[in-house]
C-alpha cells in the first residue's frame, strides 16, 4: 500500500496566541463559482478570482476556499501574488486543485495552493481518481500532507476524494487536526452523497469541523462533532459563509476533569482482528 508522508510544515505563521486563545468563532466563506466564468478571457477571469477573495476578506471572513477544478484548466499559479494581496493579512485562503505540468514531465499533478501565514504551500492531490489516472497525460499522486496551524488549531486541506480514504482520516486524528477544508468539484449525485457521508463521519472521528466547498448551483456544508455543547442540526450557511465555534473545538482537545463523555477521537486504541 502506498506511504502517505504527513509533514508538519504545520505553517507556523504569524498568528496571536492571545487572539487564538479569545476567538470564540472562525468564519469560514465557501466561494460561490460558476464554471460557465471558465470562458472568460484570462484578464478577466483573473479579476474574479481576485475580487472574489477581496470581497471575503473585506466581509471578514477568516478562511476563504475554491472550489476543486474552479480554474477549468488554467494554471494557478498567475494569480498567487493579486490573491495574496487582496487576501490581507492572518488569512488562510484555498484555491482549488488545479492540473500543473512541470516542464519535460509526461504527467501533471493535481495541485491545490494554501495560504498560511503570509506564504503559499503547495497541495498535491493524493489519490486521483480513476479518470485521473487514466487522462492524457495522466495525474500523478501526491506523496506529502501538509498541515498548517491556524489561530491556535491545526488545518489540513484535502479534495474530497482523498477525504473519503479512511486511511488519511487515522492519520489526521493522530495529529489532532481540528479543521478540514475540502475543495469539491462538480459531481453526480452519487459522490455528493459519498462526500456527505465521508464529511460527517469525519467530524465524528475527528472532533474537527468539516467544511466542503463545491461549484455552483451546489451548496457548501459544514458538519461538526457530535459532542455536548454542539449544535447537532445541519448548519445552513449565511450566504457562502459559515460560523463554525472554534474556541469549542479547541477546548474538546482538553477533557474536562471527572467527563465521563465518550470522545472517539481522542482514544488512541489498537485492535487484534481476526476472522
Amino acid at each position: 500500500m502506498r506511504k502517505i508522508l504527513f509533514y508538519s510544515l504545520i505553517s507556523l505563521g504569524p498568528w496571536s496566541s492571545a487572539r487564538a486563545a479569545s476567538q470564540e468563532t472562525l468564519t469560514v466563506r465557501a466561494i460561490e463559482w460558476n464554471l460557465a466564468w471558465n470562458s472568460a478571457p484570462d484578464t478577466e477571469w483573473n479579476a474574479r478570482v481576485i475580487g472574489a477573495v477581496s470581497a471575503a476578506a473585506k466581509a471578514r471572513a477568516d478562511v476563504i476556499i475554491f472550489p476543486e477544478q474552479f480554474s477549468g484548466g488554467r494554471s494557478l499559479d498567475n494569480i498567487l501574488d493579486g490573491v495574496r494581496a487582496a487576501a490581507g493579512e492572518d488569512r488562510f485562503v484555498v484555491l482549488g486543485n488545479a492540473p500543473r505540468r512541470a516542464m519535460g514531465e509526461d504527467h501533471v499533478v493535481s495541485r491545490a495552493y494554501a495560504l498560511s501565514g503570509g506564504a503559499w504551500q503547495a497541495v498535491d492531490k493524493l489519490d486521483p481518481t480513476p479518470a485521473e489516472l487514466t487522462a492524457k497525460p495522466p495525474v500523478k499522486a501526491g506523496a506529502r500532507l501538509p498541515l498548517f496551524r491556524f489561530r491556535g488549531g491545526v488545518v489540513a486541506v484535502l479534495p474530497s476524494y482523498s477525504l473519503q480514504k479512511t486511511e488519511i482520516a487515522a492519520s489526521l486524528k493522530k495529529r489532532a487536526v481540528q479543521l478540514v477544508l475540502v475543495p469539491v468539484p462538480a459531481e453526480d449525485e452519487r459522490g455528493a452523497a459519498r462526500l456527505s457521508r465521508a464529511a460527517a463521519a469525519r467530524a465524528v472521528e475527528l472532533g474537527a469541523a468539516v467544511v466542503t466547498a463545491p461549484p455552483s448551483p451546489a451548496a457548501p456544508s459544514s458538519y461538526l462533532p457530535a459532542q455536548k455543547g454542539f449544535d447537532l442540526a445541519p448548519q445552513a450557511p449565511a450566504g457562502r459563509d459559515f460560523r463554525i465555534p472554534w474556541k469549542k473545538i479547541l477546548d474538546l482537545r482538553a477533557s474536562p476533569e471527572g467527563s465521563t463523555e465518550p470522545r472517539p477521537f481522542l482514544e488512541a486504541s489498537y485492535y487484534q482482528v481476526e476472522i
